[in-house]
């Protein structure tokens, strides 16, 4: 069986170079903001830049992803806006979500972020739902669900 592999252009390498430096500073900013008592509570997703930075690489507009509790980097690699992410960290009303989801239940539904949730592997059926929604549409938008190894036992992913 023949494989073929695509390297990235260089304005995807570079692309994804910047996505990744711009999720560990805002990353790095935010527990800044955790350990000044400005955000309540805080789970960051330091380490972890590169898979959600090379899966939403190949995603498009119209394709959907779903987070966990460390939901971040998710956001910022699928394209939101870094203020309204920080607004949302911060409880204001500038927020993605109106200062009300805070950094565990980020969302954007206009770029395609349709949630994160500090429930383990509850997104999983969620994601399911959403490509299958798609398909019913007749679309060919794809839906992508993060996340850990705590949530690969879980009964909706089987």
């Amino acid at each position: 069986m023949a494989t073929t592999s695509t390297a990235p252009d260089t304005k995807t390498l570079l692309w994804m170079y910047r996505t990744m430096v711009t999720i560990r500073r805002f990353e790095e900013q935010a527990r800044r903001g955790a350990d000044a008592g400005k955000l309540r509570g805080m789970h960051s997703s330091i380490g972890q830049e590169a898979v959600p930075t090379g899966v939403c690489a190949h995603l498009g507009d119209d394709d959907y992803i779903l987070g966990t509790h460390r939901s971040h980097h998710h956001c910022i690699a699928k394209g939101l806006d870094l203020s309204e992410m920080m607004a949302e960290l911060l409880g204001k009303v500038t927020g993605t979500n109106r200062g009300k989801g805070g950094t565990m239940h980020i969302a954007d539904i206009n770029k395609g972020m349709l949630g994160a949730n500090g429930v383990v592997g509850s997104n999983i059926p969620v994601a399911t739902g959403v490509a299958l929604a798609a398909r019913m549409r007749g679309t060919d938008s794809v839906s992508v669900v993060f996340f850990g190894d705590g949530a690969a036992n879980q009964g909706s992913l089987h």
